[in-house]
């Protein structure tokens, strides 16, 4: 069964102690009753008949929590998020973006490989092709495409003066800078993102990082499919970690005296320290 919006309220209690984090002090969630926000119920995925991807992965998100989804390579992170969006159909189970919580897909927000962009088209274009889909009869124009140079999701990410380049011309990281602000100017209340630090310049990944704050405080839900631990201690309430097809971990941020006691929770194999290659033999 592929993903689904549910009419019907999903709620769980929420016992995260989310009052304060373990840096900055931002205001959170104290326990309460939470709406779940996404929901992935017993949900097994293969490409192929006898070779699983997924087994039996049961999650739930909360309204507002940021989460970060950790695991190596071919792990089954990225085939998660097709699962959960409803591009890719399990084998068993289910997935419900929550309705009550996302009015429509509207509010939710994936970042891809790609950044979601065409190519052939200049930034400019891909946001006003954007604001077509999302215009409504209340809001016909959600954003000012007159002028996109003085927002100030523009001006944060310095993307002024490639406005009129096309896509396919840009860098990588101008890639991803344009992805990220194509998709956040229409306001999601779900933000899905898929390795958003890989292969970004320093000042963009900070940049990326204190706006997944600022929307975390704002009580958006975050999911983060990752290797970055630092952008998981700095942007992460919760991580939850994939091996051999399964959860194998789920942690709260807080619970960890400090940075070097998260990232060997959250770096399974380390015990890996001496590993021949066979060089020494030639």
């Amino acid at each position: 069964m592929t993903t689904t919006t549910a009419s019907a309220s999903i709620t769980a209690q929420s016992k995260t102690n989310q009052a304060e984090t373990h840096q900055a002090g931002i205001n959170q969630f104290e326990t309460t009753t939470s709406p779940i926000a996404v929901s992935v119920q017993d949900v097994s995925f293969a490409y192929r008949r006898n070779r699983p991807v997924l087994e039996h992965i049961d999650l739930d998100v909360p309204r507002g929590q940021s989460i970060g989804i950790l695991g190596y390579n071919g792990v089954g992170k990225t085939t998660l998020f097709g699962v959960i969006i409803g591009t890719l159909k399990p084998q068993s189970g289910r997935t419900i973006i929550n309705a009550d919580v996302f009015g429509s897909m509207r509010d939710v927000f994936q970042l891809t490989d790609s950044g979601n962009l065409t190519f052939d088209m200049t930034i400019r274009e891909n946001i006003r092709f954007r604001a077509m889909l999302y215009a409504t009869h209340d809001d016909p124009h959600p954003v000012d495409l007159d002028h996109l140079e003085d927002l100030p999701m523009v001006k944060a990410f310095e993307l002024g003066d490639h406005l009129d380049k096309k896509v396919k011309e840009l860098s990588g990281g101008l890639r991803k800078r344009a992805g990220i602000v194509a998709g956040l100017l229409f306001d999601p209340h779900l933000i899905m993102l898929d390795e958003p630090t890989n292969a970004v310049d320093p000042v963009t990944r900070q940049l990326l990082i204190a706006l997944m704050r600022q929307l975390r405080a704002d009580g958006r839900t975050i999911m983060t499919i990752t290797h970055d631990l630092e952008y998981c201690w700095e942007v992460a309430d919760r991580v939850v970690m994939l091996d051999d097809r399964r959860i194998v971990g789920d942690h709260r941020i807080a619970d960890f005296p400090d940075y070097e006691s998260f990232q060997l929770t959250a770096t399974p194999g380390r015990e890996r320290t001496a590993v021949d290659f066979g060089i020494a033999d030639r």
